[in-house]
């Protein structure tokens, strides 16, 4: 019986192919690519795109050259495989004359090529470009063209692909939820057909729009996540990377951020380019905002807008945003009208949801017109633009301390900053920043005293305690006990405490958020002498001699110790006034006179300021 005779392998069915399928990338060049290896025919495309992914878009062109030189015609498949996977290369990198070229220029006709397997390819390279772009709607649908010949002839690797275009393009109208829903769809096809590095690159787009509009600590968790999982793109992790960096800005820390962002650029100086080279600009952006101020963000406008091309949307409208809010800070109003109106025709014409997110920010469109109803970030940062401080608990709910020095009014720097509504103290470094939380009144006011200049041990004692005398022997252990709390409560900035010859000192600056510019203590605590650190209290025998003492006559003292007794949880001057019915300033000498007698203890400070009845085992004049 005779054999049939065997075909050659077809581009997309060879074993190289599937390892370049399943994101192999390393596997496929390594194989293939060198003097002295030479490469299938079938396979030529594959290469090429491997190298396109690993960053060495040059050699992917001398891969597609040397097949068509030395080749003769190439396969349809492989032309339009190579075409492609080098056309998203230089759109990605930002050359759009070189993407046109492959992706656009007689596409038409390649559209109508009988395989389905090549007209799927070039429907996505039409997809690819109106992407980057910005015709987002034409690209949504160029992707549903790619799908469809993709289904004819079964071609799972252009259908993930055409599903997450679709998902990139309907991210970028505000459609989010939809876009989700894509996005999740193309990484659960890739995982199905084992495209492992591809579903690793979509769940990284995944958490990139994520980052964009929630404002809890999960969306940085999560890039966080993948960043430490290997990543065989190069573009996706340099995307991470940035992201990463502008949230870590947002939440307060930009030191770690410019860390990610060099990595960022070593990684972008390797690709060599222009898109790369302005994403970590942008980013750098972004990060100089929360830690230097909008003004000295100018100074990276110029440097960034020379690389933005006019078709690059995306990142005309953030850098836009930069524009305007250096305008804003310098008080250009010429230039921030310019800015606005620009802002608004990219919002028409383009619909991109960066422009109408961005209008938002810089409140220059209703309220309600919101980009997306999932976008929590743009109203936030729509209140630190304006300055309004009612949002101030949710920026620190939310753990979102970068914007709060804007908020303040003020220019990011070295200080304390002490909020009494919120009982918390804010220790700022140039967009590092840590929140503090319940500060003790002692440090408050120890803190209030250094700032002034060098405070001595007896003034220390004197403004803490009350003391009428400066007993070396008996106070300096006191004294540095404090201290050292105080220290350890500014961690990691102890050392703004310093020692000085003639006592302690502070540093940097103190600023108030709530406009309360000083803290009384009730001095003197004790009468004459330092107490110990702690002193054991019998309040049970105190609270019976306050009593004897007011005889048959419920005085208020006695009437709001009860009520302490009654409640026994922490408790303002307010709320006991309206319970017990008397007034405020009544209310606070019957609490002080407690305080004295060493019945009832004191926390917080300023509106923050509580009151409880003291344990049995006493407290700490310097604890909390």
């Amino acid at each position: 019986m005779a054999r049939k005779p065997s075909h050659p392998p077809r581009p997309g069915e060879t074993p190289l192919a599937r390892d370049f399928f399943a994101g192999r990338y390393a596997k496929v060049v390594e194989a293939t690519f060198g003097p002295s290896r030479p490469i299938a025919a079938a396979d030529v495309a594959f290469v090429v795109g491997a190298l396109t992914f690993l960053g060495r878009t040059e050699d992917a062109q001398v891969c597609f050259d040397g097949a068509r030189r030395h080749g003769g015609a190439l396969d349809p498949r492989t032309s339009a495989a190579s075409r492609f996977f080098l056309g998203v290369a230089y759109a990605r990198a930002g050359n759009f004359e070189r993407a046109h070229r492959l992706l656009v220029a007689g596409a038409l006709g390649r559209t109508r090529d009988p395989d389905p397997w090549v007209a799927a390819f070039v429907f996505q390279g039409l997809a690819c470009h109106r992407y980057f772009t910005g015709r987002y709607r034409a690209s949504a649908q160029h992707a549903l063209r790619a799908l469809r010949a993709a289904h004819v002839v079964r071609f799972g690797y252009v259908q993930m692909l055409a599903n997450d275009l679709r998902g990139h393009a309907l991210a970028q109208l505000g459609q989010y939820r939809a876009a989700e829903s894509l996005l999740e769809q193309a990484r659960r096809h890739s995982q199905r057909l084992g495209f492992g590095m591809n579903a690793y690159a979509i769940e990284c787009s995944i958490a990139n729009y994520g980052a964009e509009f929630i404002a809890g600590p999960e969306a940085l968790e999560r890039i966080q996540t993948l960043l430490r999982r290997p990543a065989h793109d190069s573009y996706s992790r340099r995307a991470l990377l940035t992201e990463s960096a502008t949230l870590l800005a947002l939440r307060g820390r930009c030191s770690e951020a410019n860390a990610a962002l060099d990595e960022a650029d070593a990684d972008a100086r390797r690709a060599d380019g222009r898109r790369a080279k302005i994403m970590t600009l942008l980013a750098r952006l972004h990060v100089r905002r929360w830690s230097e101020g909008p003004a000295a963000c100018s100074a990276l406008l110029e440097p960034t807008r020379g690389l933005v091309a006019e078709d690059d949307v995306a990142f005309r409208v953030e850098l836009l945003l930069f524009d305007a809010l250096v305008a804003r800070a310098t008080g250009d109003d010429p230039r921030y009208a310019r800015v606005a109106a620009e802002l608004r025709g990219l919002a028409r014409t383009h619909e991109h949801y960066r422009a109408k997110a961005t209008l938002e920010q810089l409140d220059l469109t209703p309220a309600v017109a919101r980009a997306f109803p999932e976008d929590e970030l743009t109203p936030l940062l729509r209140a630190v633009a304006t300055r309004d401080r009612r949002v101030l608990p949710r920026l620190l709910a939310l753990g979102l301390l970068g914007p709060v020095p804007e908020l303040l009014g003020l220019t990011p720097g070295r200080r304390i900053v002490f909020i009494s509504g919120e009982n918390v103290a804010l220790l700022e470094d140039h967009g590092d920043l840590e929140l503090k939380g319940s500060p003790p009144r002692w440090c408050v006011a120890l803190l209030q005293l250094l700032a002034r200049g060098v405070a001595s041990k007896e003034q220390i004692v004197s403004a803490l305690w009350g003391l009428r005398s400066y007993r070396p022997e008996r106070h300096d252990p006191l004294v540095r006990t404090t201290i050292h709390r105080l220290r350890t409560f500014l961690a990691p900035h102890g050392d703004w405490i310093f020692v000085h010859d003639a006592g302690y000192g502070c540093r940097v600056a103190l600023h108030y958020a709530d406009a309360v510019e000083s803290v009384e203590l009730d001095a003197p605590l004790v009468d004459g002498e330092a107490p110990a650190v702690h002193r054991t209290v019998d309040r049970a025998r105190a609270a019976g001699g306050l009593r004897a003492h007011a005889a048959d006559d419920e005085t208020p003292v006695t009437r709001v110790l009860e009520k302490l007794e009654q409640t026994r949880e922490r408790v303002g001057v307010r709320e006991l006034s309206r319970a017990l019915g008397l007034s405020e300033s009544t209310t606070l000498r019957a609490l002080r006179e407690l305080i004295a007698r060493r019945l009832v203890v004191r926390t917080g400070w300023a509106r923050a300021t509580r009151y409880a009845l003291r344990d049995a085992r006493g407290a700490s004049l310097t604890g909390p």
